[in-house]
């Protein structure tokens, strides 16, 4: 492969010294060998394109997959597993540490190994995959581990070129369209030019999860009253930063959609990079809960309605050769929003591979060092529902965090969990 990043891509990769990486953490139990490992990865390396390249960046600051001529395997980083939240160190370590190595390719697993427990933390780079392809990497990783003759069929690279139809490309309206974004996004760059980059090194993840008799609790009381999950989780986060004094607040926030939904030519399966946001105002607080939960989610699917992935991927290629002033832009801007939203529903693991048991599982998360870096991301396991909040001490204070957390986890019980109890275990 040899060809240059779409913007949405390159948005995702933000330079070599830059991490923008995805960590998917997985506990197991049962025993497992560093050679079956290892012949595992050459497998999934072998399956996906995006496991052979490497990006280079042009004399214009514009990057480059590329193929070397002998891409080095996937690396297998070993730690000793010290205690239970020994993974939590290293994942720390892995959110990072960039991909700027020569040859070597853009994801690698950790694995903090003991006898009979372990944790695998599957990591790719963004520009390469979503949380949806770090799920599919550990899958991958778990079904060779448990069948060494797992069939995993290597499928052709595609390019965003690919995504778009021809009637879409050729089409004058959207050619004309496409200049004019181009046009007013570099007249805005120019007027931003003196921003400086903001500095964001302290960031800090906050985890807990709902007792699987809360988590049936709420979704069967969603499905009584007629009130959607999804739009209810956004709604109790968007009253939480509302009520947080010590937080710099817009009343938007960014709903992260799977643009898979939108190409058919990608598969659940196939390493993704693009992203996709939907913006969703927060609701006036006059109506009752349910009302403003299902307002969103009609804002929300009418959004989606409306996307039109095809066009998005076009006018996106106008905007390349303004990449390296908007990465700078990015990592000097502050963001127009409150938090994105990532809920990723069911994590598709199965509970044993083989000998191997998946005891517990974390929400796959990336960290993004620019713009703004707060997210709230939820996924279930195991009739689990977990959650994660990840921002930057500069950006919002930890402590305004655990506000955040405390008053929309109040607000789920007021709202949905009635008078039955919700306990939050100790979040680290």
């Amino acid at each position: 492969m040899k060809r240059r990043l779409g913007f949405l891509e390159a948005s995702m990769y933000a330079g070599a010294d830059t991490p923008v990486n995805v960590v998917f953490p997985v506990k197991i139990a049962g025993a497992m060998e560093e050679a079956a490992l290892i012949g595992a990865l050459q497998r999934i390396q072998r399956k996906h394109p995006f496991l052979n390249v490497t990006v280079e960046t042009d004399a214009k600051g514009i990057p480059w997959y590329v193929t070397p001529g002998s891409i080095l395997p996937i690396p297998l980083r070993i730690v000793d597993r010290l205690s239970e939240e020994t993974w939590i160190d290293e994942a720390e370590t892995e959110w990072s540490a960039p991909f700027n190595q020569t040859n070597l390719p853009l994801a690698r697993i950790t694995w903090v190994r003991s006898g009979q427990v372990s944790e695998l933390l599957a990591v790719c780079h963004h520009c390469i995959g979503d949380a949806t392809s770090a799920m599919t990497i550990m899958r991958e990783l778990l079904e060779c581990l448990a069948d060494p003759a797992t069939d995993l069929l290597p499928y052709p690279a595609i390019s965003p070129d690919a995504l778009v139809p021809v009637a879409v490309r050729q089409n004058i309206l959207n050619r004309l369209a496409g200049k004019a974004i181009a046009g007013i996004t570099r007249v805005f760059l120019l007027a931003v030019t003196g921003m400086k980059e903001v500095v964001k090194d302290r960031f800090y993840t906050i985890r807990w999860k709902l007792s699987e008799e809360e988590t049936a609790t709420l979704l069967s009381v969603c499905k009584e009253k007629g009130i959607h999950l999804n739009a209810s989780l956004i709604l109790v986060f968007m009253r939480a930063f509302e009520r947080a004094g010590n937080v710099r607040t817009s009343g938007r926030m960014f709903a992260s959609v799977d643009m898979r939904r939108f190409l058919p030519q990608i598969k659940k399966d196939h390493l993704f990079p693009f992203p996709s946001m939907v913006g969703l105002e927060t609701p006036r607080d006059k109506n009752g809960f349910r009302e403003q939960a299902n307002a969103l989610k009609a804002r929300l699917h009418k959004q989606l309605e409306k996307t039109d992935a095809a066009r998005l991927l076009l006018f996106s290629e106008y905007l390349v050769p303004l990449y390296p002033r908007s990465i700078k832009y990015a990592k000097a801007g502050k963001g127009g929003h409150d938090f994105a939203f990532a809920n990723i529903g069911r994590i598709p693991l199965n509970e044993t591979y083989g000998p191997l048991r998946v005891v517990e599982v974390h929400c796959p998360l990336s960290r993004f060092p620019m713009g703004n870096p707060s997210k709230v991301s939820v996924s279930t396991f195991r009739g689990r529902m977990d959650f994660a909040f990840h921002s930057e001490e500069k950006y919002i204070a930890r402590q305004d965090a655990e506000f955040i957390i405390g008053t929309a986890m109040k607000l789920l019980r007021e709202h949905l969990l009635e008078t039955k109890p919700l306990t939050i275990p100790d979040l680290k």
